[in-house]
């Protein structure tokens, strides 16, 4: 890890925050493209209340983290924007899109429920938003209850010939992205003035150009429901089909999802975020990041100086019965290294001779018990019984030393006492 960059996860840690948005422009000065410089700048910016900038580099940590499949960061990103500004459409959006990604189905429609109840919003803005969304939607029967048919109104405007004139041109310049967003227009076009015929043979043409696209799905829906449609179902009743579906809902590997954005948090030092996250991981079912979460979550109290709280989290986690047999090894070697740092040796070996007995190959174990062994024994002082009964007769002379020190201050006094009357 760059230095520099280390210094300015340590200002952030220290709450230095005017050092560390120093340690990171500096560093963006030199490397505009770092994406974790612009995470550390925003984070520096909003808690200098420079809200307008810490938007500004957290859109831009969204927009190259979602780019690069990096989730959990995208996550933390736009986590962080909605914070900022929780009644903003787009941050929303951002969000459910990022749990589609993630495959948070649960998350993604208690937050779609909340929004769609949110009488702020116009209905066609949310129409709009949710389209957009429909195309990363894999689960059918969430995708049947969202799809809304493109507005009527729009496309008719759109002569489908000419467009697919255009959108040939853009082909063949190498625009694929604009020339596909034209396509799709144009098979909708062509769906709207009952050329079915035409906007059939425009999918199959666009399936051979972009045969992974995530549209593709919706498009043949629509071909093969054209004429067939009932009744649009309002807003209202689409919010009843997915609230009825709600308990069904899971995130999928959460335990691991959320075990990978605290991590996140607490490299930029937002230890609360991460307490948040970890605690919700620790309520999934038991799994290997489960037990790396208690690791973690014990390791941020004591980089917020409370080992009691560390030490206690990790030891009621082992006594009970959620985790067994090698699955304790880590915790057990955790707890070891907070008693070894804070001088509780004897506490700290008994704990790792523990984690011995069920797992002697994991990582230092052997090393560790030599050091602390070594450690306890050096703190050992024998003294050998000659020398303890010289120090006790030392000790009895010294005693009897004081006591004849002491008669001899009073009888000076009780001299001087007399030679002063007697002056008198």
């Amino acid at each position: 890890m760059n230095s520099e960059y280390e210094d300015g996860l340590n200002a952030l840690r220290e709450r230095d925050y005017k050092k560390s948005k120093e340690i990171f422009l500096i560093l963006l000065g030199k490397k505009p493209e770092s994406v974790n410089s612009h995470l550390g700048l925003s984070f520096s910016l909003f808690e200098l209340g420079n809200i307008t900038d810490a938007e500004k580099h957290l859109n831009a940590c969204l927009s190259f983290f979602e780019s690069q499949h990096k989730l959990s960061e995208a996550y933390v990103s736009v986590r962080e924007l909605f914070k900022m500004k929780p009644g903003m459409v787009k941050y929303t959006f951002d969000l459910l899109r990022i749990y589609l990604k993630l495959k948070f189905m649960k998350s993604f429609a208690e937050v779609l429920l909340e929004t769609m109840d949110n009488r702020e919003i116009l209905e066609e803005v949310l129409k709009d938003n949710i389209r957009l969304l429909v195309p990363f939607i894999k689960d059918k029967d969430i995708k049947s209850i969202l799809s809304f048919r493109a507005k009527v109104a729009e496309d008719e405007k759109l002569n489908p010939f000419e467009n697919l004139e255009l959108a040939n041109l853009l082909f063949e310049i190498g625009s694929t992205d604009e020339a596909k967003t034209e396509f799709y227009k144009s098979a909708r076009a062509f769906l709207n003035r009952d050329l079915k015929d035409k906007a059939q043979a425009l999918y199959v043409k666009i399936k051979e150009m972009y045969p992974e696209d995530n549209g593709l799905e919706l498009l043949k829906k629509e071909i093969d429901g054209y004429g067939t449609e009932k009744k649009p179902i309002d807003l209202n009743e689409r919010r009843k089909k997915l609230e009825e579906v709600l308990s069904s809902l899971r995130n999928e590997n959460e335990a691991r999802v959320r075990y990978s954005v605290a991590v996140v948090y607490k490299e930029y030092a937002r230890f609360e975020e991460a307490k948040e996250e970890l605690y919700k991981a620790l309520s999934q079912p038991k799994s290997p990041e489960k037990t790396k979460a208690y690791v973690l979550l014990s390791q941020i109290y004591i980089d917020e100086k409370d080992n009691r709280k560390a030490i206690e989290i990790l030891e009621n986690v082992i006594e009970k019965d959620e985790l067994s047999g090698s699955e304790l090894v880590p915790l057990e070697y955790k707890l070891g290294t907070i008693y070894e740092r804070i001088g509780k040796l004897p506490e700290a070996l008994h704990i790792y001779e523990i984690a011995m007995d069920k797992d002697s190959d994991y990582l230092d174990l052997v090393e560790k018990i030599r050091q602390v062994r070594e450690l306890i024994e050096k703190q050992k002082v024998v003294v050998p019984e000659e020398a303890v009964e010289e120090l006790i007769a030392l000790d009895e002379m010294k005693g009897n030393e004081l006591i004849e020190e002491k008669v001899e201050k009073e009888a000076k006094k009780k001299t001087e006492l007399r030679e002063r009357i007697l002056y008198i």
